[in-house]
């Protein structure tokens, strides 16, 4: 029987920014892509393997934003959502994200951002 992803476990650990919970759901060599106005196409931030991408979330985690997942659409392979930053200073950030996934984990998270 083929793993299953959870996520609702991941939304609520996403949301609240569990660095530790929202760890476990990425697959031990996974890679996470960005593309955000200082990583255009041509040059996306890729953050890859656990270790690195827990530094990632745990600075996240630190930046004082609120971050809400919604329009999720879910499927065995692959899971795509939008989500809203709110920035301490009121300002706002759109991401649309595609987890891709193998085992029930994430094996690749690719993610456009639009900012205020």
């Amino acid at each position: 029987m083929a793993a299953t992803f959870d996520f609702p476990a991941f939304k609520r650990a996403f949301e609240a920014q569990d660095v530790e919970a929202w760890l476990t759901f990425f697959a031990p060599d996974a890679e996470w892509r960005e593309y955000r106005p200082d990583a255009p196409p041509r040059s996306p931030k890729i953050t890859v393997g656990r270790e690195a991408i827990r530094a990632r979330l745990t600075y996240i985690a630190g930046l004082g934003i609120k971050q809400a997942i919604s329009d999720e659409v879910i499927g065995e392979e692959r899971i795509a959502f939008a989500f809203l930053v709110t920035m301490p200073d009121g300002s706002h950030l759109i991401e649309h994200v595609i987890l891709h996934l193998a085992d029930g984990k994430i094996a690749r998270q690719v993610e456009v951002e639009a900012w205020d």
